[in-house]
Order: structure tokens, then sequence, then C-alpha cells
């Protein structure tokens, strides 16, 4: 706003401001003409980036044209899905293959347990209740040993000292006649003591020292890396600082033997006796200061405690009851090892859970009817083909010296392995054998269903619906393209129609100014070179032979296979499939219908229409891109924003003049209201004098 004084009309009683607003109303116009020519330009670059939307989805059909997979899809067809069925990868054979016959089918190991595992039927053991309570319903005895079952996470630091290793700080002294066990990333690793041995990508070298356990792998550990770890330990034990608001700590785990448990507050002995609903009081001297649940390791403080011991150091050691058990099993990956230790408070689901979490490869599974429990492994196969304990898949510690949680309580003793087995079959008369009863030969999937002796045929041909899809889906996405550009070229303009100013608008309704709009901005890319040069070069290309010396000159040309421009030349060439003929061709020559869509050579009309229709919309994008830019692109970047800007600093300067021009004018007739004033007061003046005299 100007600083000017405006006097308008007082004096003269003129409209001094409709005045100047009509004087400035020509003067304005040139602003007029910028104003409609930036906002050509933005509705110009509308339309290119959205026309350009259009070369980009179709580059990216054309660089899916270019796989092979849109070219050799395969289905497959059995004599008797009863036997066999089988699936074929886009680079299987053509052809057929007969399988003779099955002598036997891949299997899975089983194991089933030798007896019930309860003392009473009508009184079974309950697979959730903890072990410790109801040790006395199983028919083989729990034998119990004491220490404390610890499992930990150790988040990986990426140490730079030595990447390969983490640390530990155990909770307690580690029992070294229990194997630890370490997991990471999935793997179970074997652990070993001895510093002198070269470690193996599935082993970790396990070392202690001051109450830290370090694992050293055999290679580097990246930052942020989970592993998992179980140990036993002879006492766990547990540290804390007594703060104000110190009101419980929980245990590592429950079911604690109470004449284990030993306690100090700073200087102070903790003493326990027998209080109510199975808990444990806990005195210092003849204070008591909380109480211990044993079954789930909380020890809760009086209210008062934080208050009074705030500082002190807690050091508690306690065990419980734990049981274990050995299990291993020949797979595809070799022979695996599990050792499971299990706490007196854990219950048998928590059992079942661990052995099918582990990495065994079994599912340990409990029949409540018959009370008794089966391990089998997930694989099919035989993968111990030597003398090796018998031959089994799934071995149970034989060592009946030592007590057995899994062969004595849950009575695997002696049991009996069944399946394990190979599928035995004859294929184009060759005997053979598979782990599985799903296996891949030269890209085919077989999987038999059943024995039998009397042949199967499995004939691979080309799945010509599919194939003829994926060059329908070209075609169309092709013909969509073509339209969205014929459109835009043939888009009439309306030269009388320019964009509207702020004022014009303020005299029309909404659907009048959508009305004008629409017509203002049609025909913005009416005969625009790039696209008409885009679109000659495409059909130019797609017209023309595919000169390569792998194609047949059957098939060297899209009408050969039934592709033809539309005789209605007002669509721009677009395309038309005579569905018979092509899949016709790609029935009886798959190979060139392939090499005409996606065949490379050194020059033009060696390559495939794909090939060159790729680089060509590929420039056509880039063209367009340089002129009009992306959403992500400032004006600077491309042809019409510089445009854009020049235009912006034009209409800035433009309001400045007309600012200027305005004020100018304002000036004048202020001027002129002064004047017209000043004659006004002579005027009555003189009036007022004549009179008087």
């Amino acid at each position: 706003m100007s600083s000017i004084q405006r006097i308008t009309g007082l004096a003269s009683g003129m409209d001094i401001d409709s005045i100047v607003e009509k004087m400035m109303t020509a003067a304005k116009q040139p602003l007029v003409k910028l104003q409609q020519q930036k906002q050509i330009l933005e509705w110009q670059e509308e339309d290119y980036r959205t026309l350009n939307q259009k070369y980009f989805d179709f580059r990216s059909t054309l660089s899916n044209m270019k796989l092979t997979s849109k070219y050799r899809a395969r289905t497959t067809t059995s004599s008797n899905e009863s036997y066999v069925t089988a699936t074929a990868a886009n680079n299987a054979s053509l052809g057929s293959t007969t399988i003779q016959s099955v002598k036997q089918l891949a299997t899975a190991a089983t194991r089933v347990a030798k007896a019930p595992i309860s003392t009473d039927s009508s009184n079974k053991v309950d697979l959730n209740q903890s072990l410790w309570k109801q040790s006395g319903n199983f028919s083989g005895s729990i034998e119990w040993s004491q220490g404390g079952v610890i499992s930990d996470t150790i988040t990986a630091k990426g140490d730079s000292t030595d990447p390969t290793s983490v640390t530990l700080d155990l909770k307690g002294t580690l029992n070294s006649n229990m194997p630890m066990n370490v997991k990471m990333n999935g793997k179970t690793y074997e652990v070993v003591t001895d510093p002198s041995v070269t470690l193996s990508d599935n082993q970790v070298l396990l070392t202690t020292a001051g109450g830290q356990a370090t694992l050293k792998f055999n290679s580097n550990i990246s930052a942020g890396t989970s592993i998992s770890v179980e140990y036993v330990v002879d006492k766990a034990t547990k540290s804390a600082t007594v703060s104000s608001d110190t009101k419980s700590i929980q245990l590592d785990f429950g079911d604690i033997i109470t004449d284990s448990f030993t306690m100090t507050v700073g200087n102070n002995n903790v003493s326990l006796s027998q209080g109510t609903d199975g808990n444990m009081n806990l005195f210092i001297g003849s204070t008591q200061i909380g109480t211990l649940n044993p079954e789930t390791g909380k020890i809760d403080f009086n209210s008062d405690f934080g208050s009074i011991y705030s500082g002190s150091a807690i050091q508690i050691s306690y065990q419980q009851n734990y049981t274990s058990f050995n299990l291993k099993t020949y797979t595809s990956s070799g022979l695996v090892n599990g050792n499971f230790y299990i706490g007196a408070d854990k219950t048998l689901n928590d059992v079942i859970s661990k052995v099918n979490n582990s990495n065994l490869g079994l599912t340990m599974y409990y029949d409540e009817y018959k009370d008794m429990f089966t391990l089998t492994r997930k694989e099919t196969g035989n993968f111990n083909s030597s003398s090796s304990v018998d031959g089994k898949e799934i071995i149970i510690s034989s060592d009946t010296d030592t007590y057995d949680f899994l062969r004595d309580t849950l009575k695997f003793s002696g049991s009996t392995e069944y399946g394990g087995t190979n599928a035995v079959f004859n294929i184009n008369g060759l005997d053979t054998e598979r782990t599985s009863n799903t296996f891949t030969i030269s890209g085919v999937t077989y999987t038999l269903k059943s024995e039998f002796d009397s042949p199967v045929t499995i004939s691979v041909s080309n799945d010509v619906d599919t194939i003829y899809n994926n060059i329908k889906n070209f075609v169309d996405q092709y013909n969509s393209l073509i339209d969205a550009v014929q459109s835009k070229l043939n888009e009439d303009r309306y030269p009388d129609y320019a964009p509207l100013t702020d004022d014009q608008r303020k005299e029309l309704t909404n659907t009048q100014q959508d009305q004008w709009d629409k017509k203002a901005r049609s025909g913005l890319l009416r005969n625009d070179m790039t696209l008409k040069s885009s679109l000659s070069n495409m059909r130019s290309l797609i017209y023309s032979k595919v000169n390569n010396a792998n194609i047949s000159s059957e098939y060297n040309q899209l009408s050969s296979i039934g592709i033809t421009t539309t005789s209605d030349w007002l669509k721009g060439g677009k395309l038309e499939i005579n569905e018979d003929k092509l899949k016709a061709a790609i029935q009886n020559d798959p190979d060139s219908v392939e090499l005409l869509f996606r065949a490379t050579g050194s020059t033009t009309s060696e390559k495939g229409i794909v090939q060159r229709l790729y680089d060509s919309v590929n420039n056509t994008y880039n063209t367009i891109v340089d002129k009009a830019g992306k959403s992500t692109y400032v004006n600077t970047q491309f042809t019409i924003g510089k445009n854009i800007n020049d235009l912006t600093d034009k209409i800035s300067d433009m309001n400045d003049k007309l600012g200027k021009l305005e004020d100018r004018y304002y000036a004048q007739f202020t001027a002129m209201e002064q004047a017209i004033q000043k004659y006004n007061s002579q005027y009555t003046y003189l009036s007022s004098f004549f009179s008087n005299s």
C-alpha cells in the first residue's frame, strides 16, 4: 500500500477511486497478459507431466516384457494325477517324462513312546501345571538336580576391538558338566571350551573369568544382533541396590529350594521362616522385612523397607530343581544335537515348545487319550545311511546309567522308530531315490502321491494362454499410451478463451468458471512436435521387420503373429490382435515369438520390438522431463520452469510499475483537490467581503 496521502473528491465531488480504477484497468492489460502466459505454462507443465506418467508406466511394461518369463510360461499334465502331479519352471524343457513305478514313498521318521507317562489313567499328568507340583503323577519318577536353569539374551555391540566376541554376565557359577546352549539368527552353535580348536561356522568358543562368559565366533557379529543363551549354574545369584522406592525383586525362576536360599542386605543376614499360603517370611534379626514366594520366585518387601535400607546392597543366592535330556536327529544338514534343561517350574507344554522350536527339526506331540508322546521329524527321507545307532533318524539317549527325562520319564526307552525312508522310483528307465516325495529334475517339480507300478506320463508344454495374456497386456498398454498422446495432439484449441483474471472470475458462477477453464486449457499440446515425433517413431519401430538370424522368417514382424494396426486411421496407429493367429504362433514357434519381442542386437533392425520401443520411450520420457520436469524438481531444472520464473519476475516488476503509476494518478488528483479546495476558500472569503459591503 502506498504511503501517499490520498484526498478523494472532498472538494471536487468526483469519484476519484472509480476514475483511477478505470485508468488502471487499461494500464494493467500488459500485466494480465503476463499472468495469462504464466497460467498457460503451468497448465502445459501439468499436461506434460500427466502424459509423461503414461510414458513411465509403459516403459515399466517394456522392462517386464524383456524378461524371459513373459514368453516361457509352462504348463504340465499328468496321465494320472492321483499318482503324480507336477509343475514346471519357465526354463523347463518341453516334452514328456515317464515315471514307470514308485516302489516306496518318502516318509518322516517317527518315534512313539513305549508306555503311558501317568501313574493313574484317571488322573493324568496336566500339561499346564509345573513339573514339580505333579512330579508324583508320573509313572516314571523324575530325578532332580539342584542348581538353576538360566535363559538370557545378549545384544551384540559390534565391538571394534574384537567384533567376533560377545560377553555375558553370568547369574551364578557355571556348571561345567552341563553344556551351554547358544543360538543366533535361528542357528544353534556347538559350544567348545578348548581355545586351540579352529572354529567352524557352527561352533563357538566359551571362556569364563570373573563372573563373565565370553563367546567367540569364527566371524564378525553385527551390532544389534540378538544371541540367545541357556545354561545351568550350581547356584543362581541376584544382586541389587535398595532405593527408596524398592518394593519387590523378581528372581530368574521359580520353585525355589528354600533350604538353598541365602540373602544379605548390606551387612545384615536375612533369615527365613514358614509363612502362610506357602510363602516364606524374611527377617533381619526379629524384624520382618518381607516375604518370598518360592513358587514364583518373587520377593515382596514391607512398605518401609526402601526408606530404612536405601543404598544398601542386596546379595541373593538360590537353587531350584531341574532335569534334563538329550536329543539328536539326522537331517539334510547332518547330525544335529540338542541339550534341554527343564526347571521344576516349567510345564510339559514348555517341554513340547522347547523341542518344537529347536533346530532339531522335530515335532513333539502328546496324545491325551493314549497318554503317550511321539516325536516326528519334519523332513522326510533317510539321512542316516550308516550303521550308526542302527540307522535311526531320531536318537534318544542310550546311557542307562544316567537319568534322562525324555527316555525315562516320558517313556521313550526302548521305543521303536517308524518311517524315515526315501522315495524309491523309476523315471525314464532309471531306478533312483529322493529324500522327499516332492523333487525337481530339469526345471520340473514332481510330487509323488502314491505307490504304483503302471507308467505315468508327465508332459510339459507352453502355457499358451499365459503367454498370450502377457503379450495382450503389452498391446493394451501400448494402445493406452497411443490413445492418451493422440488425444492431446488432436485436442481443439480455443484461442478466444484466455485464462480468467481474478476480476473475471468474480462475475461468473463456479459452473461457468469450470466450463471456461476447460476450453482455456484445451489444446495446449496440440500438434506438439515432441509428441508427434514420438508417435511416428514408435509406429515405425513396431511395423519394421526384426532382421535377426535366430528368428524364423515366418514370424519376423508383428503382423505375422496376428498383431496389426486398426483400420481406423483416426486412432493413431493403435494395435489389434487376432487371438487365434497369435496363439497359433506361440504354439508353433515360441522361440521366434519370444525373440520377435526381446531379441538383442547391435543395430535397431536386429533388436526385438520391446528392445526398440524401450529406447524410444525412454528418450521421449527424458525429453519431456527436460521440458516439464518432475514433481520433485524445482523450476530452475527444466525449461518450462525457467520460463515461469522469468514471467514471475516480469509480473513482479510490472506490479511495481503499476503501483507507482497508481500513486502518480492519486498524487495528481490530490493536487487537483487541494487546488479546488484553495479556490473554494478564496471564493468564500471574497463572497463574504462583497456581501458585507
